[in-house]
Order: C-alpha cells, then structure tokens, then sequence
C-alpha cells in the first residue's frame, strides 16, 4: 500500500491560478516521474490530494478521469485509485493529454490520426498472427449485422472496436497504450460517422482493406489503405 509518508506531508506544491486540471496532471506526472508514487500501488484517498493540492473535489476527478484514458491511472471498484503497472509513466509525453485540454483544429487532429494509423498499420502487418485477423473479420461481420438491423449505436461502437483491436495486434504495449489514449478523441465522431447508409457501406469496405492488407503482408499498401479509411471520417470530424 501507499506509504504513510505522504500523509501529513507536502510532496507537492498547492496549485494555484488558471487551468487548475492541467495544472493537477502535471504534478501527478512529477510525481509519479519522481517515484514519490509507487507503480501498482494505491494513490492517496481522494480527500487527502484535495488537501495537498488545495483543489476541489471536480477538478481532481477531471483530472483523474484523463490521467484513466491515458493509461496512467487505473480505479479499481470499492478499492481506489491506483498507479498502472503494465507502462512505465515516462513514457507519457505531456502533448498527449494536453490535446484533450485544449483547441485544437480539426485538420491537426486528422493529420494526427492518419500518422498513428500508419504506424500501426505497418506494425500490424509485420507482427499480427492468424488469431487477430479472424477477430478483425469476427468484428466486421457483426457491425455489418448490427446496421442490418438498424441499430447504429451499436455498429458504431463496433467500429471502434475494431480500431482497438488492430491497434492491439501491433503487438507493441507502448504503442497500444499511446495509441488507445489519443483514440479517445475519437471516439464520438467514429460513432457518429457510420449512421448514414453511405457512409457505412464505406466504412464496411474500409476495414475491409485493412484486412485484407494484413493478409497480403503488404507494406506498401499501408499508406494508401489508411487515406482511404479516413477519407469519409475527414470530412465529417467533429470532435
């Protein structure tokens, strides 16, 4: 458990000034980089970090909340929040969480996704095995099922999933992680983005690609398969 140390004593500074949950990140990473949070282990209560930091209860949540999406942090049910221990916290570059914070225009964000698609696409293609490919496929076949139906909610968030797994299947934890955090950005406008019938039919053949692309192992055809996946998604991001 968390040592006691922390308790009765200031290990970081009080917060004061404008944007109170950035500043609240940005000395939970400190402290976590300074090892004064021990990795798989509990956090202070959330009453004794709104003491230490002076914040309120809502900006500590909000700021817990990004730390959660981004991998850091992780609440367990009746038992608090803890440090993750599967990444190492170093490997979090502050431009990550700051995209959430703050504006950013459309076309950055598109420009954002379409690098981190091919990188893991390429990843994808070298190091998937036959077990990822049949979940992709397994994944398609039921969002093509569930728009059938006309339930869009639900192959929307099939659509994201779909995204989650093949981030999976490039087999790099870091990447994944990274990958998975910025995703969350998208999450809504993925959703959003497969409701019209013509848009589904588009993103049903995108995915398609994409699989067909990690059977043929082929390299070369990542840029071209990941600017014809977005290509609908562009023109309809509203984050």
């Amino acid at each position: 458990m968390m040592s006691n140390e922390f308790i009765g004593k200031s290990i970081m500074e009080p917060i004061e000034g404008e944007t109170v949950v950035q500043q609240i990140i940005k000395r939970l990473i400190a402290a976590i980089q300074d090892e004064r949070f021990v990795v798989g282990e509990r956090l202070p209560s959330e009453f004794e970090l709104m003491k230490e930091l002076h914040v309120s209860r809502n900006s500590l949540r909000e700021a817990i909340k990004i730390l959660v999406a981004m991998g850091v942090l992780e609440i367990k049910r009746g038992e608090g929040t803890y440090l993750c221990s599967q990444a190492k916290p170093t490997m979090f570059d502050s431009i990550i969480y700051s995209m959430i914070l703050e504006s950013s225009s459309d076309e950055d964000i598109a420009e954002l996704r379409q690098l981190l698609d091919e990188v893991v696409l390429k990843m994808a293609v070298k190091k998937c095995d036959e077990a990822d490919i049949a979940a992709l496929e397994n994944n398609l076949n039921d969002m093509r099922a569930q728009f059938g139906k006309g339930d869009y909610a639900a192959a929307g968030a099939l659509d994201y999933e779909f995204h989650m797994l093949l981030i999976d299947s490039s087999k790099n934890p870091f990447l994944s992680r990274i990958v998975k955090g910025v995703y969350k950005l998208f999450e809504h406008s993925i959703g959003e983005n497969i409701r019209r019938e013509d848009e589904f039919a588009k993103a049903d053949e995108y995915h398609q690609d994409i699989i067909n692309c990690l059977k043929s192992r082929d390299i070369k055809d990542v840029e071209r398969v990941i600017a014809n996946s977005l290509s609908s998604w562009e023109k309809n991001v509203k984050l």
